[in-house]
């Protein structure tokens, strides 16, 4: 006799964890082509599938933070949390919902968990970053600098966390290193519009004119307003 006791018209979806890989990865596919609408449609018909699925929980939040639904986004972290509490990138996501929204504090005890959990590799980059892009809104530059330089030891190349050093030592008023910073960023990549102006502001204040309005309008050549 069979064990199947399925009647026509029953919903069995969330009994499949197979059908929730295949939404999750759908979505993440749309995601990454920009069609964000569609990708959570597809998110959420993963999590439905099987709610006990922290990758498609995840995956949910990182869409709704890129369509700034950064409430939302802190509750689907939640559940990912909830089904497993340690994974670097939904703190990671968690993190960033909340710095998005104002919570530098909360996103900044994101970040260190997330670096309890992963502190090397990609992650813990990402992680180092932008724990000192939260520590910069709370005015602790100093500790900032501090995650930045850990974020480079990680990654020599990372043009942000390059970047993001140069903005806070600017705010310390030690625009020489700030310089360095900024240059530094643009070895690593030219096209780096934000660097540029940043560089240029950071000459203006070394009372170097005509060097910052060449480096200004290499920034607008590259499309930053």
């Amino acid at each position: 006799m069979s064990g199947d006791n399925r009647r026509e018209g029953d919903d069995w979806s969330g009994q499949d964890p197979i059908d929730a890989r295949a939404w999750r990865m759908k979505g993440i596919d749309l995601r990454k082509m920009g069609r964000l609408e569609e990708a959570l449609e597809a998110l959420d018909a993963a999590v439905k599938a099987d709610p006990m699925d922290q990758e498609s929980w995840r995956n949910r939040a990182v869409t709704l933070n890129l369509m700034g639904r950064h409430e939302e986004a802190l509750e689907a972290c939640d559940k990912a949390i909830g089904v497993d509490p340690y994974r670097a990138r939904t703190w990671i996501a968690r993190g960033f919902a909340l710095h998005c929204l104002g919570r530098y504090d909360d996103a900044a005890a994101c970040y260190a968990r997330a670096i309890e959990l992963n502190p090397t590799g990609a992650d813990g980059r990402r992680a180092w970053n932008n724990r000192g892009a939260a520590l910069d809104n709370l005015r602790r530059h100093d500790e900032a600098i501090e995650s930045y330089d850990e974020a480079l030891l990680i990654d020599p190349f990372d043009v942000y966390a390059w970047n993001n050093k140069g903005v806070a030592l600017g705010v310390l008023g030690k625009q020489e290193e700030a310089l360095r910073c900024f240059e530094k960023a643009l070895e690593v990549e030219p096209g780096y519009a934000t660097a540029w102006k940043n560089r240029g502001l950071t000459l203006k204040a070394l009372g170097r004119l005509e060097e910052a309005e060449e480096s200004m309008k290499k920034a607008l050549d590259l499309g930053l307003s």
